[in-house]
């Protein structure tokens, strides 16, 4: 799992809010970003694939501040609290897949072959 700066102007969805030593905990799909709209968040989890070991596998803990998005590569549980005494706030935003089966790559084919097709008919 990687962490990335937001560069989102305003978080879409609903806030959740976190007091001081509240945790919550959400079974996320895979390329959902959590947003820290407010204050920071520790975000802790185990990898997925190595479920079948149960406890053996170690957790990941990950410190994010205010303003940063944190990007799941794979499903799984995240447990999400305040980093400091202090609340937080965050928003998850879930990937959505297109529904007309058009993915970023696909997309990027099309428009690839359309300009090849372009260049072609005014080379001939």
């Amino acid at each position: 799992m990687s962490a990335c700066q937001s560069r989102i102007g305003s978080a879409r969805g609903t806030a959740a809010r976190l007091t001081a030593g509240q945790m919550a905990v959400h079974d996320l799909r895979a390329r959902t970003s959590i947003v820290a709209v407010e204050g920071d968040l520790q975000l802790e989890f185990r990898d997925h694939s190595l479920a079948w070991l149960g406890d053996a596998v170690p957790v990941t803990s990950i410190t994010l501040r205010e303003g940063e998005c944190f990007v799941t590569p794979q499903r799984g549980v995240v447990s999400i609290s305040a980093a400091q005494a202090n609340a937080a706030a965050f928003v998850l935003q879930p990937w959505h897949v297109r529904k007309d089966g058009r993915g970023p790559i696909r997309e990027a084919l099309r428009h690839l072959a359309s300009l090849v097709k372009t260049r072609l008919r005014r080379a001939v």
